[in-house]
């Protein structure tokens, strides 16, 4: 098993500024790896950043980008080429809850721009830097429902499937040039992103997973070299022993009750 710090010197994290994204940039900078932190948010970076600078003494760049816009990834590409980038979690995501047919098509390309093609991109990209430099390592987060469809987030369950398939293969692909490639596939972690999709938290199986430990999983999951870790035992429990079909009716009817959270809160039209 490798450490974490021999990814150095510098490791990029996408959607850094909350949930799991930050917990990788904090736990990334407590084992002495400089950061780029990008996400839309400017400010909560910096405020990151700083402290993250403060209690280790790692460096740190913010980039500031959109990855729902075409020219997203490459922002972090560009802004980032006079760095020694040894590890890329590619991290950023979203997605909606509710019917496909009921959503505008723009938000379905702008969804599948975030949760797909961001991931092509920047993993090309630092994957051929990883391939120059003899030694790296990638983290693709992607979601527990990408393996198979989900009612009332079939798009997003689609998009997340492109980066579970390309971390998979990808692991075995670039082994041979010395890159570790873990995904990700988180199903109950404790997020802001639990709240922003309407879930009611009394409806899931289990209780959410602190995103610390999740991402401590998934870094001990890339330094051992495996290419898919499910956070939390219980979760990989679940995946083993619940039948596929009962899954996909449990999930989907959780969303559809997620997406009618999210309908009451919008504001009446005028």
């Amino acid at each position: 098993m490798v450490e974490i710090a021999s990814y150095g010197p510098w490791a990029a994290v996408t959607g850094a500024s909350s949930g799991i994204g930050r917990a990788f940039a904090e736990q990334l900078a407590a084992a002495g790896l400089n950061l780029v932190l990008a996400a839309r948010s400017t400010d909560r970076l910096e405020s990151l950043g700083q402290s993250l600078k403060a209690a280790h003494g790692t460096d740190y760049r913010v980039i500031t980008t959109d990855l729902s816009r075409p020219d997203g990834a490459s922002a972090v590409i560009d802004a980032t080429q006079d760095l020694d980038i040894g590890l890329l979690v590619s991290n950023a995501g979203s997605g909606r809850p509710g019917r496909y047919l009921d959503q505008d098509l723009s938000d379905l390309h702008r969804r599948f721009t975030l949760n797909a093609t961001a991931h092509l991109e920047l993993v090309h990209a630092f994957g051929r830097r990883l391939m120059a430099r003899g030694r790296g390592g990638i983290v693709i987060v992607s979601a527990l429902g990408a393996q198979h469809g989900i009612p009332n987030m079939a798009h997003d369950a689609a998009a997340k499937s492109y980066a579970l398939h390309l971390g998979v293969a990808l692991h075995y692909e670039l082994a041979p040039a010395g890159i570790d490639v873990t995904v990700m596939m988180p199903g109950n972690v404790d997020t802001p992103i639990i709240d922003a999709l309407g879930v009611d938290r009394a409806s899931l199986p289990v209780r959410p997973q602190p995103a610390a430990r999740a991402v401590r999983e998934t870094l001990a999951a890339l330094t051992k070299n495996q290419p898919i870790l499910i956070p939390g035992r219980m979760m990989r429990l679940m995946t083993q022993l619940l039948p596929r079909t009962v899954s996909i009716r449990m999930n989907g009817k959780m969303l559809a009750q997620a997406a009618s959270n999210l309908a009451k809160r919008q504001p009446a039209a005028a």
